[in-house]
């Protein structure tokens, strides 16, 4: 029964943040990543946090 609320409360709460972490090196940043995966559910927000492409390097002047 326990094992059973983990995966059904759990599960998907663990999987929306991972997705949002892997947002955080992409355009779209976490909270887009996020907001995407809720949305879309998670496969459509990894398919659009990988077609955002990598977040761009600030360079500094010096």
């Amino acid at each position: 029964m326990e094992l059973t609320l983990l995966f059904v409360y759990a599960l998907p709460v663990v999987t929306l943040l991972a997705l949002g972490l892997l947002g955080t090196t992409r355009r779209l940043g976490f909270w887009w990543t996020l907001l995407l995966s809720i949305v879309l559910t998670p496969i459509g927000g990894f398919i659009a946090a990988q077609f955002s492409g990598p977040r761009k390097a600030n360079r500094r002047a010096g």
